[in-house]
């Protein structure tokens, strides 16, 4: 079994124990971003992808907060930033204790580098053009400010070109307490209330990445690595939006991207088959 069959079959773990919690308190989720595409592409992980994501709604998405910390068996942790003050992030992980997973651009200092699945919450936004980009491209820069505070260097391996771009947020988030940074994301986060539309809450993608409230109303059940798991019926929609029209056909090789692991340690769970 290699590196990378062992780190999926941790991740799926974690989705399984996500997926208990859920079905035990009719939260809704879904398989998100590359894990949907997996899913539908591949009925699994995509061969060159190295994380799960998990996607909710922000009234689900509240709800298993207040549920999981009791939920969650001990071998779990939920990692947000009202549990864990170091994290930069502006969605949650539930991380699998005994382990690390250390990538290129976070914080090889952090207390917290379990694996992980990613669940990201969608949060209503403007039903207008104008105001949806410009409070985009301000959540953007105030998540892009946090994660530089929390050590995190989102250029690391790029160009000088992109370097250059973040100087501004890493200079924003040198100046502003991470408490009023974190206030302001929370403003924008909650200013909106059934409106037409619902983003991606995750630091990037605020320019393409939201739908109608409508593609969530309905799920289907998909095989994922042998698993069940839902998706929503409009998964088509879905995936025309975040990844174009041939979604279908793999990229080439030379863009097949991955998170450029630097650290790797199952600990207890390693399988040495």
């Amino acid at each position: 079994m290699t590196d990378s069959d062992k780190l999926r079959k941790a991740q799926l773990k974690i989705a399984k124990e996500i997926r208990r919690i859920c079905d035990k308190h009719g939260i809704c989720f879904f398989l998100d971003c590359g894990s949907m595409l997996g899913a539908v592409r591949h009925q699994g992980f995509i061969p060159w992808d190295d994380d799960m994501d998990i996607g909710m709604l922000d009234g689900d998405y509240q709800k298993f907060l207040r549920v999981a910390p009791a939920e969650l068996s001990e071998e779990f942790f939920l990692d947000n930033s009202a549990t864990n003050p170091e994290n930069g992030l502006v969605f949650s992980k539930i991380r699998l204790k005994g382990t690390r997973y250390i990538e290129n651009k976070s914080n090889p200092q952090a207390v917290h580098s379990e694996i992980f699945v990613d669940i990201f919450p969608y949060y209503f936004i403007s039903d207008r053009e104008s105001a949806r980009k410009l409070e985009g491209m301000a959540m953007a820069v105030l998540c892009q400010a946090i994660l530089s505070k929390s050590g995190f260097k989102v250029w690391k391996g790029e160009n000088r070109l992109k370097r250059l771009k973040f100087i501004p947020t890493d200079i924003l988030g040198a100046l502003v307490p991470m408490k009023t940074l974190r206030g302001w994301v929370d403003g924008l986060y909650h200013k909106h209330r059934d409106t037409g539309r619902v983003c991606i809450h995750s630091g990037s993608c605020y320019d393409y990445w939201f739908f109608t409230v409508e593609l969530f109303d309905e799920m289907i059940e998909m095989p994922f690595e042998g698993i069940l798991f839902p998706v929503p019926k409009r998964y088509d929609e879905f995936l025309r939006t975040a990844y174009g029209p041939d979604y279908m056909t793999p990229p080439p090789p030379e863009k097949r991207i991955t998170h450029q692991i630097q650290l790797l340690d199952l600990g207890p769970f390693d399988d040495k088959q």
